[in-house]
């Protein structure tokens, strides 16, 4: 199989694994930049049968789609793609660089009680999305755990769920029943042997990871360690094994309990257990591995026990300057150590959200060992939290300093100098990042994101293809390439990766909000109407998709739905001006011009530079019969933006109903140099040229109105100029 193509573009390179479900391969993707590496798992059918294949290719389908979802978890490989070719199926999956759980679990080297938490949150914790899913795992165990570089994460591989495919096909085959229980067996339950897993049967391996780490046991021991007595039926005798606490202790048992229907029923429940365990410091003294003893330091009564008889001598004597030098270095000397304890604590403290007592603790490490670039990092990590982030670019920039190629450090002083305002800091940032992990998904989204804050939105677009490129099935970066297509005018382009982030995440709300925009200034009011809609269904207390589904039903001509919007998004957030100007509209379309005035008033009063609401008030104040009213709003409204010609032009139309015609010109000159095709301005000056007797002029305005009405399609404009013309002729 090495050097052969699967399906025309992975080329395997490495044989990982073979068993009785198919052959696992280290590929490479030929038809990617720079060949990136990938896992090829082939499946085999057990039978060759139409009805066979038909069924497995079914399945198969099944069990990939279910792949893609748990893939959207940054600690699960995502699937890059499945097909079949020669009667045989095939996945292909993310490839995660790093080494297997097994070689930390080692045989001989017991664990110490706060690693064996540590590692039991960690994979509870993927187990609770995983289980949140509908998915059990079915082959838990230390190989199917990889400890990602760089960042030292747990990734967990190899779901058994698509193994019994292979299986569940014998269904269908009487000549292939199906016999074999997924798994490895020494973490695997009695109910996953008899082929009936439950979520449990996950916690169970869990807990048989833990027993195995924290005894040092081998893990071929581990059914060993079964009680043979009958009556206790089969549970798992450990305790004498291992030094660790009761509390703990007890966790583990109920994880490992031989009946599935005493165990904890979910990760959640052995989280919050977990959560429970006090005194951990105290409990990681009784391991084998705790910290050194004080016994084995030197204490300052020492000192002066094994120097204080000879201390007067040296100061009596000319080496008096010398034995005060060697006491100062003494007393300043690196304490690593004690430098290590503060620096756990500190990371204790973080894990537990107490970012300022973790500050304190990091403060007091690196008085004793400033040259360790990760207390650095991990303080900068602990103001960061505490949104100091001036002092989190500092220290990420000493840990830096320490280690010029501490890419983390780079990417979090990035993440601080992006929130601090600093963009184009830190795009340097990112863009060091990229330099030493050139395939690194976060940073080319992070930098993305800044180019786009920017408003550079070509830069931005090819970092996201970046992310699209290497993680082709992260919903967010496909929102964000188009909201930069959006900024950039690609309209159409923007609602395209919308609509592949909802068909990636049916519940993305940014997705359904951002493409209801663009389908809106598209025109397409029924369009956004739609996603608007969705966005309130997923998210019933999203103001802003309310007040946008108001101006959408402005548009189609809805105008007691837009109020009901505006009504709402008002109740959910009644400091937004947008809603009061748009329910102003509509009350003005309905004619009920005394709720127009009050909701446009109450609209300039939240934002008194928008000038659209104060155009609203006037155009509702001219209605009630307020002409004076409503000149003060136009003229602020041209105040604010002096190039509105619309407010020009509406102004111009109540001078010239209080016959101050040369107002009203003036107005409609103004309007018209600032739209040349504003027909309905040259109409207007027609009809104030008409009643000044300036028939010429009128009748040139009249002209050049209708064709501008004609040209744009409107015929009913394109009547009313005709008809003042037949009237001057």
């Amino acid at each position: 199989m090495v050097g052969q193509l699967l399906d025309g573009r992975y080329r395997v390179v490495q044989i990982l694994s073979s068993g009785a479900f198919g052959q696992t391969y280290l590929a490479v993707d030929t038809r990617r930049p720079g060949h990136p590496q990938c896992v090829v798992k082939q499946l085999r059918p057990p039978s060759n049968t139409s009805t066979v294949l038909k069924t497995a290719y079914r399945l198969f389908k099944q069990e990939a789609e279910i792949l893609e979802k748990l893939g959207k978890h940054d600690q699960i490989p995502f699937l890059l793609a499945y097909f079949e070719e020669g009667n045989q199926f095939y996945l292909v999956e993310e490839f995660v660089p790093g080494h297997a759980l097994n070689r930390e679990i080692i045989a001989g080297q017991a664990w110490r009680e706060e690693q064996v938490i540590s590692l039991l949150e960690e994979v509870l914790e993927l187990l609770r999305f995983v289980h949140s899913q509908g998915v059990i795992h079915r082959d838990v165990n230390p190989s199917n755990l990889i400890r990602r570089k760089p960042d030292g994460k747990l990734v967990l591989i190899d779901f058994g769920s698509v193994k019994e495919v292979t299986n569940h096909i014998g269904d269908y085959d009487h000549e292939f029943p199906r016999t074999i229980a997924t798994g490895t067996p020494a973490y695997m339950p009695i109910e996953q042997f008899q082929g009936n897993p439950q979520f449990s049967s996950d916690i169970y391996a869990v807990g048989m990871m833990a027993i195995q780490a924290i005894t040092g046991l081998p893990g071929t021991d581990l059914p060993k360690l079964q009680d043979p007595n009958p009556s206790h039926t089969g549970e798992i005798v450990w305790r004498n094994r291992a030094q660790c606490s009761t509390n703990l202790a007890n966790i583990i048992d109920k994880m490992v309990c031989h009946q599935f229907g005493k165990r904890y029923k979910s990760a959640e429940e052995v989280l919050v257990a977990l959560s429970k365990i006090k005194n951990r410091q105290d409990a990681a003294a009784t391991s084998p591995k705790g910290r050194i003893s004080a016994t084995t330091l030197q204490s300052p009564s020492g000192f002066w026990t094994r120097f204080g008889s000879s201390l007067g001598l040296i100061l009596a004597g000319l080496g008096a300057a010398i034995a005060l030098v060697f006491l100062f270095n003494y007393f300043h000397r690196p304490h690593p150590i004690k430098a290590r304890e503060y620096y756990e604590e500190g990371v204790a403290k973080s894990h537990n959200k107490d970012a300022a007592g973790a500050v304190q603790a990091f403060n007091s490490s690196i008085q004793l060992d400033p040259h360790n670039p990760e207390t650095f990092y991990q303080r900068g990590n602990a103001n960061y939290d505490l949104k100091k982030y001036q002092e989190a670019i500092a220290d990420y920039s000493q840990a830096i300093a320490l280690n010029p190629k501490y890419f983390e450090a780079y990417f979090n002083r990035g993440l601080a100098r992006h929130d601090f305002n600093d963009k184009r800091g830190a795009i340097e940032d990112y863009t060091q990042v990229v330099n030493l992990q050139p395939n690194d998904v976060d940073t080319y989204y992070e930098r993305g994101v800044a180019y786009l804050e920017l408003q550079d939105y070509k830069t931005a677009i090819q970092d996201f293809d970046e992310v699209v490129r290497l993680q082709p099935t992260l919903p967010k970066a496909y929102h964000s390439r188009g909201l930069a297509r959006a900024g950039g005018g690609d309209l159409p382009g923007a609602i395209g990766d919308y609509t592949e982030a909802i068909r990636l995440d049916s519940q993305n709300v940014d997705a359904f909000y951002s493409r209801g925009r663009s389908r809106f200034h598209l025109g397409d009011y029924k369009g956004a109407l739609a996603d608007y809609s969705q966005v309130i269904a997923i998210d019933p207390k999203s103001a802003d998709a309310y007040a946008n589904r108001c101006s959408t039903q402005l548009n189609l001509g809805a105008h007691q739905a837009a109020i009901d919007d505006c009504t709402q998004a008002i109740s959910l957030s009644n400091e937004d001006a947008v809603p009061y100007n748009n329910r102003c509209i509509a009350y003005l379309n309905l004619k009920n011009y005394p709720k127009a005035i009050e909701d446009c008033t109450q609209a300039v009063t939240l934002n008194p530079n928008d000038d659209h609401a104060f155009s609203n008030r006037g155009l509702a104040r001219n209605e009630a019969g307020d002409a004076q009213g409503a000149i003060a709003d136009f003229t602020s409204a041209i105040g604010l933006n002096p190039n509105d010609a619309e407010a020009y032009a509406n102004r111009a139309k109540i001078y010239q109903q209080l016959n101050n015609y040369n107002s009203a010109i003036a107005d409609y000159v103004q309007a018209i140099r600032l739209n040349p095709n504003y027909a309905a301005a040259y109409y207007g000056r027609g009809i104030v040229r008409r009643s000044l007797g300036d028939k010429a002029g009128a009748l040139s305005d009249f002209e050049k109105a209708g064709k501008i009405f004609l040209d744009q399609g409107l015929t009913g404009g394109y009547k009313d100029a005709q008809f003042e013309i037949e009237k001057l002729k």
